[in-house]
């Protein structure tokens, strides 16, 4: 019996990859935004005392300290150490920061509480005290030294301070700094990791429900096959004995069951794609033949209900590398969709045109129509377009697989749609195929 491993590890790193990923792109976006902004306010910096360079120099730091993260993130670093070095980096960088815009008197030591919060959910709740305790230091440190005249204050709106007859109110303009820091870390932790522990309960729910269903759907197969060859065998051995009636009976048993199994094999596809569990089966497909062949398979279906089908002249090119079983069973659910809602003496056309580096395939169908709202979700699992005069509801799941197998080749697809005037269904798939032939589509 088959069973989807287990994820989690997998998922829990990308995620923590992807929020350090935005972080740090936020981050050096808009240092670099500000640090432009200082430099070309240079005359109203100098006005207020602040020097300019200096701190888009900081700014231009905080961009850099940014854009080296990323890299190491490209170059598939470890996710933890970078931040830590990151939000260490950041730490120092504030404080530089601090004293270039007037030291005990610029509101800039609010900047250590936004660092203290992003590394509660980066670095968890020990790793924000332990940035919080570097930023008090870091705080402390350069007070002391501009106290004992180390470093010169710089008086931001002309305004000199004697640091040196002002020793208890830095003691107290510190506190006022490191008891908020402190208490920042100690909450914003807490709350980062009982997010974190939902996150967990959460994904191990989904786990345990999709491993729960894959078990059950997997195991379905097995007492379908079952009663399908037991009619096979029952048609085989005794159709001489039974009427037209018993035959027609049997026979739309065995095509039920047969719905069934190809039930079955959808949901056990789409759980594997959606896993990053499913290997395309990669050659040369020729997509006019397929469509041609899928038209040719519904032309009984179709004249049952005075329906018309018609297919367009083929393009110049008409083959992709691509996994041809997958491709043809987007091609069926698509021809079979628009079976279900073209009325009796309406067309189902398809078309095959290349443009760029891509093939387009192109499904039209006579039918209603699907109504604006529905148009943004029919792709979403088991979500039908609901219409009174559709006899033959289907599951749900047959846009969701088209959409999976689309995007696992690389491509996309979309429905175009007016309510009253059909609709058509179209897929896009580049010529050379996919970039591998193992799907992934976690981060879809």
């Amino acid at each position: 019996m088959e069973t989807p491993p287990p994820t989690k590890p997998v998922e829990v790193a990308q995620e923590e990859s992807r929020d350090l990923r935005n972080t740090l792109t936020y981050a050096g976006m808009l240092t670099l935004v500000l640090g432009i902004m200082i430099f070309a306010s240079s005359p109203v910096a100098i006005s207020l005392a602040i020097p300019p360079e200096q701190t888009s120099l900081m700014a231009i730091a905080s961009a850099g300290v940014a854009i080296l993260g990323l890299l190491a993130l490209w170059r598939n670093l470890p996710v933890r150490l970078i931040s830590q070095v990151t939000m260490v980096a950041y730490t120092l960088i504030i404080t530089l920061t601090v004293h270039y815009t007037g030291g005990p008197v610029t509101p800039m030591p609010a900047l250590y509480m936004l660092v203290i919060v992003v590394a509660s959910f980066l670095l968890g709740r020990h790793g924000a005290m332990l940035i919080a305790i570097l930023s008090i230091a870091c705080y402390a440190l350069m007070l002391l030294t501009e106290y004992s005249g180390s470093v010169s204050l710089i008086p931001i709106w002309g305004m000199e301070i004697p640091l040196r007859e002002r020793g208890p109110l830095l003691v107290i303009n510190w506190l006022i700094v490191a008891i908020p820091a402190l208490f920042t870390a100690q909450l914003s932790g807490i709350l980062a990791e009982r997010l974190q522990d939902t996150n967990a309960h959460l994904r191990e729910s989904e786990q345990l429900q999709n491993s729960l269903t894959h078990m059950i759907i997997h195991d379905l197969r097995n007492p379908i096959t079952a009663v399908m060859g037991g009619i096979d065998l029952l048609l085989m051995t005794m159709a001489d004995q039974m009427d037209e009636t018993q035959k027609h009976l049997l026979e739309n048993t065995r095509h039920s069951s047969q719905m069934l199994v190809e039930l079955v094999n959808e949901l056990l596809d789409i759980n594997k794609i959606e896993a990053g569990k499913f290997v395309l089966n990669l050659g040369t497909v020729d997509l006019y033949r397929l469509l041609s062949e899928s038209l040719n398979a519904i032309k009984a279906t179709a004249e049952l209900e005075k329906q018309h089908l018609a297919l367009a002249p083929a393009p110049e090119h008409t083959t992709v590398i691509g996994d041809e079983h997958l491709l043809r069973r987007v091609i069926a659910n698509l021809l079979s969709n628009a079976l279900k809602y073209t009325p009796a003496n309406g067309t189902i056309s398809g078309s095959l045109t290349h443009e760029g580096d891509s093939i387009v395939v192109r499904i039209t169908d006579t039918g209603p129509g699907i109504p604006e709202k529905e148009r943004e979700r029919i792709f979403e699992k088991f979500t039908q377009v609901q219409e009174k005069h559709i006899q033959r509801q289907g599951t749900g799941l047959g846009l969701t697989f088209c959409q999976l197998a689309v995007n696992a080749h690389g491509g996309q697809i979309w429905v175009e749609s007016e309510e009253g005037e059909g609709s058509t269904f179209a897929f896009r798939l580049p010529v050379a195929g996919p970039q591998s032939a193992e799907v992934n589509l976690r981060s879809v």
